[in-house]
């Protein structure tokens, strides 16, 4: 038996302007391979998997500064049940299994912003820290990230000209082997941008292009991302 909390609460400082927020939330996440592979698309395939309780007790702010600008900030403390973790698997390493966590604490510090002219300019921003911790069954939080950055920006420049960027960086990441070495991935960062134009109401033709500045790093261990890479295609609306 399951019992999730769905307890929130919401005070206004000031009108339309602060707002404070407090609550205890819980969630079930249904560990299928389908959503483990969003996480980590290098897992080998699996038979069966424990799906993992969250319950989230947080605290935090919520602001509107003028007609564009708004941001948030937030403190969670975290409790995971029956948490996935990523280790590689294999002499070679060239794939993932999973090690559970019968309990897992996370505390979390969450802050975005963004800016919104109507629909022709947005800019958002975000800083996540995360503290895992109190694991019972293994010694570190295997393939997470401590610290993640992300940013984007969608300029509608011209009618039928959508202008776009984003931004990703994170810091190391715990790492281990199969064969029980341990060690840290050093951290990354991303930058992409591109262009959609709209020829017709149906039809669009969009570029990318991806890490920018060709930054080697890798998210997983033995598997180091592209480097600078232009991808395009076109849309078509029926």
């Amino acid at each position: 038996l399951n019992v999730l909390p769905n307890i929130y609460g919401e005070f206004k400082v000031t009108d339309k302007i602060f707002l404070i927020q407090a609550g205890l939330v819980g969630t079930i996440t249904k560990n299928t391979y389908q959503h483990l592979t969003t996480i980590n698309p290098w897992l080998q395939t699996i038979s069966q998997q424990q799906n993992t309780k969250e319950t989230e007790l947080y605290g935090g702010l919520k602001a509107t500064v003028g007609k564009h600008f708004s941001f948030s900030a937030k403190a969670s403390w975290i409790t995971f049940h029956n948490m996935p973790f990523f280790i590689n698997d294999t002499a070679l390493g060239n794939t993932f299994t999973i090690s559970n966590d019968r309990r897992v604490n996370d505390f979390r510090i969450h802050g975005d912003m963004s800016f919104i002219n109507q629909d022709k300019f947005t800019i958002t921003g975000g800083l996540t820290f995360n503290g895992y911790n109190g694991m019972k069954d293994n010694e570190r939080a295997w393939g997470t990230v401590p610290v993640e950055i992300t940013g984007s920006l969608r300029w509608w420049a011209f009618k039928q000209v959508l202008l776009k960027s984003d931004f990703w960086a994170f810091s190391s990441s715990p790492y281990l082997l199969k064969n029980s070495s341990k060690n840290t991935l050093g951290g990354g960062a991303d930058l992409s941008i591109g262009a959609e134009l709209a020829i017709t109401k149906k039809i669009s033709v969009w570029m990318d292009v991806n890490n920018l500045f060709n930054n080697k790093y890798e998210r997983w261990k033995n598997y180091p991302v592209y480097g600078l890479n232009v991808l395009g295609g076109a849309i078509i609306r029926f």
